[in-house]
């Protein structure tokens, strides 16, 4: 990016709509950062990662920007908001099972499965319409959330799915949750790499 730094749709409003409000400096740096090491992972490690979980890291900062756009919108129901903003944490707070910091863009993977599983809790709700208004990706959003939910044990192994299910369901968040009303296009290949511990044949 040259000059200013700015997420996808930045001023790309020409309907007269209201933007949304512009990130901080520290979220706008943070999403460079972001897109900078999947894309560099993607070009130096990819013909390792497999094709289904390059896709999935590709996915990575749309969600991280999806995630920003809701949590800055005061129209968005608060409890969804809430919700959000937990998930916008573990991308830039080192809490994660499977840290960036030792496992790289990979480890965002972790990331990508929470989002996508707060994304689910909240998408039957008020929360649809402002999911689909902000979302940059080419692919169907409620078919982006069921691909990941289903390739959820692939992309980060056996045992880190069930910790992160675990975990998840004491701040009353379903892992699965995605995967209950599966979309009506058919979806994807979803044989996707296996992440570091999972087994053989899982």
């Amino acid at each position: 990016m040259s000059g200013k730094s700015e997420l996808p749709g930045e001023g790309r409003r020409t309907d007269g709509s209201k933007r949304p409000p512009r990130p901080s400096a520290g979220l706008l740096s943070f999403y460079d950062r972001l897109r900078a090491r999947v894309l560099d992972a993607v070009e130096s490690k990819g013909h390792k990662l497999g094709k289904p979980t390059v896709e999935a890291l590709l996915l990575v900062p749309d969600v991280f920007v999806l995630l920003v756009r809701l949590s800055l919108d005061k129209e968005v129901p608060a409890g969804a908001r809430s919700l959000i903003a937990g998930a916008l944490a573990y991308f830039v707070l080192p809490v994660d099972l499977f840290p960036e910091a030792v496992f790289g863009a990979p480890g965002y993977l972790e990331d990508l499965v929470i989002a996508s599983a707060v994304l689910a809790q909240a998408f039957g709700g008020e929360l649809e319409p402002y999911a689909r208004k902000y979302w940059n990706g080419s692919q169907d959003l409620r078919q982006v959330l069921f691909d990941v939910a289903d390739s959820a044990q692939n992309l980060l192994g056996r045992n880190l799915q069930a910790r992160l299910r675990r975990t998840l369901a004491k701040r009353g968040i379903d892992l699965d949750r995605a995967r209950e009303a599966e979309p009506a296009t058919p979806p994807r290949d979803r044989s996707v790499g296996a992440g570091p511990d999972a087994e053989p044949g899982a």
